[in-house]
C-alpha cells in the first residue's frame, strides 16, 4: 500500500475521510481499492453518510460484488440512489442467483421492479422464483443453478453438457449432479468423479445413489442447517411436496445461516427482543434503544415484584438487619444456576439431542436434579461458613450467627433447585408453544430466580426465628 499503509480499520477510515474532505477522491479510492472486499464494506459503513455517498459514486461495485448480498438495507438503498440501475445489473448478473435475490429483496420496491426488468429474462425468472419465498425459509436461500439431468440421459451426454455449462459459469454448485425422472421428481444423485469412470453409453440413472435427506422450500432455513450438521452434508437438496426437485442449499449459505442464527439466539439470550439485522456500526442509537428497551421495561416490572416481596418481610429485616446482606449473594447464585441450565438445554434442543418426548423431559429433570445436588455438596459448606463468619463479625453472637447461616444455607438449597428446574423447563415449554427457546433469556430466568430466592429466604428466616 506504500504511503497509504495503515495498521487498523479505524486509521483507514480516518484517512479516507480526510482525503474526501479535501476532495482527493481518487486518492481515497486508491486506498480503498487496496483492501479486501469485506474491509472496503467495513470502511464504507463507518464513514459519515455524506462522505459514503461521495465515495460510492466513484467506487466500482465489482470491488465489493461478493459482499453485496450481505450489506445492510440502508447501505443498499444508498447504492441504488447513487449508482445507475445499469451499473448495478452489470454486477448482479455475475453473482449466484440466491445472492442476487437477497440483494434485490433489500432494495426499495421501485428499484426492485426496475432491476428485475433489466436482468436477462431467464435469470430474472430464477431470481423472482426465489424472492417469492420468505427470507427465513429454505426457498429464500436455495439456488437453482446446479447440474440436474433426467434419468434417460446417457453418461456421455451428461458429461458433455456439464463441461459446456461449467465453462459458461452456469453452475453455482458442483458438489453433486442430481437425477430426476420425466416428471421432475428427484430419484438420486451422483458426482462428476463417478461419471468420469463409467462407460459413456450407459444411462445416468445407473450411476444414481438414493437421496436420503431432503427439505422443502417453506421449511425454516435453520432446519436445513441442522440437517447438514447432523448428516455431514455439503448441500441439502430441496424438493416440493410432490418430490419434484427445486434446487439445493449450498455449504456457503448453510454457514451463513448458522452464523446468523447463532447471532440471533445470542442476542435473544441477552434479552434483546429483536436481532440487529444490519450493521451495528450503521444502526442508530434510537433503533438500538427500541430493540433493547422492551425487555428491560418488562424485567423492571418483574423486579418490582421482587421489591414488593422484600418489603413484605420488613418486620424480620428490621429485627435482624444482617439478613439483607446475603440477598445479593443468594440472588446472583440462583440466577447463575438458572442461566447455566437454560443455556445447556437450549443447546440440546437446537442440536436435536433433546427431544420433546416425555422420556427426554424426565431425563432432563433427573439429570439436573442430580447435578444440582452435586453442586450443592460443594456450595453448602462454603455458604454456611461465609454466612456464619460475616454474621459473627457483625453481631458477635454465636447462636444468632448459626441461625443466620442455617437460613442462608437452606435458602441456597431451595433457590438452587428452583432455578435449575426453571432454567431447564422454560426452554422446553417455549418449544412446545412454538416459540424460539432462546427467548428464555438469561435476564428473564435470573429475574424469576430472584423472586423465588427472596421468597424462600425470608420465609425460612421468619419461620426459624419465630420457632427458635
Amino acid at each position: 500500500m506504500g504511503e497509504y499503509f495503515v495498521s487498523t480499520i479505524t486509521e483507514i477510515v480516518e484517512r479516507v475521510a480526510e482525503l474526501l474532505d479535501q476532495d482527493r477522491t481518487e486518492e481515497s479510492l486508491a486506498l480503498l481499492n487496496s483492501l479486501p472486499p469485506h474491509e472496503i464494506v467495513d470502511v464504507l459503513l463507518r464513514l459519515k453518510s455524506e462522505l459514503r455517498v461521495k465515495l460510492l459514486s466513484a467506487l466500482d461495485l465489482e470491488k465489493i460484488s461478493e459482499e453485496l448480498a450481505k450489506l445492510p438495507s440502508e447501505l443498499i438503498s444508498e447504492i441504488v440512489s447513487v449508482k445507475g440501475f445499469d451499473d448495478i445489473v452489470k454486477v448482479l448478473v455475475k453473482l449466484p442467483v440466491d445472492e442476487v435475490a437477497d440483494f434485490i429483496s433489500k432494495t426499495p420496491s421501485r428499484a426492485r421492479v426496475e432491476i428485475l426488468r433489466l436482468l436477462p429474462r431467464d435469470f430474472a425468472h430464477s431470481v423472482a422464483s426465489l424472492m417469492k419465498f420468505p427470507a427465513e425459509s429454505v426457498g429464500g436461500i436455495m439456488t437453482t443453478m446446479v447440474p440436474v439431468f433426467t434419468s434417460d440421459v446417457s453418461v456421455g451426454e451428461a458429461l458433455d453438457t456439464y463441461i459446456q455449462k461449467s465453462k459458461l459459469g452456469v453452475y453455482e454448485s458442483h458438489y453433486y449432479i442430481y437425477i430426476v425422472d420425466e416428471k421432475g421428481v428427484l430419484v438420486g444423485y451422483t458426482d462428476i468423479k463417478t461419471l468420469l469412470i463409467k462407460p459413456r453409453e450407459i444411462k445416468i440413472s445407473k450411476c444414481a445413489q438414493p437421496v436420503k435427506i431432503t427439505t422443502h422450500p417453506l421449511a425454516d432455513r435453520e432446519e436445513a442447517a441442522k440437517l447438514a450438521i447432523q448428516y455431514d452434508l455439503l448441500e441439502v437438496p430441496v424438493v416440493d411436496f410432490d418430490g419434484r426437485f427445486m434446487g439445493v442449499v449450498t455449504l456457503d449459505d448453510l454457514l451463513d445461516v448458522i452464523s446468523s442464527e447463532y447471532t440471533e439466539d445470542l442476542l435473544k439470550y441477552a434479552g434483546i427482543s429483536e436481532a440487529i439485522k444490519g450493521s451495528y456500526v450503521i444502526e442508530s442509537p434510537f433503533k438500538l434503544a427500541l430493540k433493547r428497551a422492551p425487555v428491560l421495561v418488562y424485567l423492571y416490572l418483574m423486579n418490582a415484584v421482587t421489591g414488593s416481596i422484600v418489603a413484605s418481610f420488613e418486620n424480620i429485616i428490621a429485627r435482624i438487619a444482617i439478613l439483607a446482606a446475603f440477598v445479593p449473594m443468594l440472588a446472583d447464585n440462583s440466577g447463575n444456576i438458572g442461566a447455566q441450565s437454560s443455556a445447556i438445554i437450549i443447546r440440546g434442543l437446537v442440536t436435536g439431542e433433546i427431544k420433546l418426548s416425555k422420556r427426554d423431559i424426565i431425563m432432563v429433570l433427573m439429570k439436573e436434579f442430580l447435578t444440582s445436588t452435586i453442586m450443592l455438596a460443594i456450595l453448602t459448606p462454603l455458604s454456611f461458613t461465609i454466612a456464619f463468619t460475616i454474621s459473627y463479625l457483625a453481631l458477635q453472637e454465636i447462636m444468632s450467627s448459626i441461625k443466620i447461616a442455617v437460613v442462608v444455607t437452606l435458602a441456597l438449597i431451595t433457590s438452587c433447585y428452583v432455578a435449575d428446574v426453571v432454567g431447564s423447563l422454560l426452554p422446553i415449554l417455549l418449544v412446545k408453544l412454538h416459540v424460539d427457546p432462546a427467548m428464555a433469556s438469561a435476564p428473564f430466568i435470573t429475574t424469576i430466580a430472584d423472586i423465588a430466592t427472596v421468597t424462600a429466604y425470608f420465609t425460612i428466616a421468619t419461620i426459624l426465628f419465630q420457632v427458635y
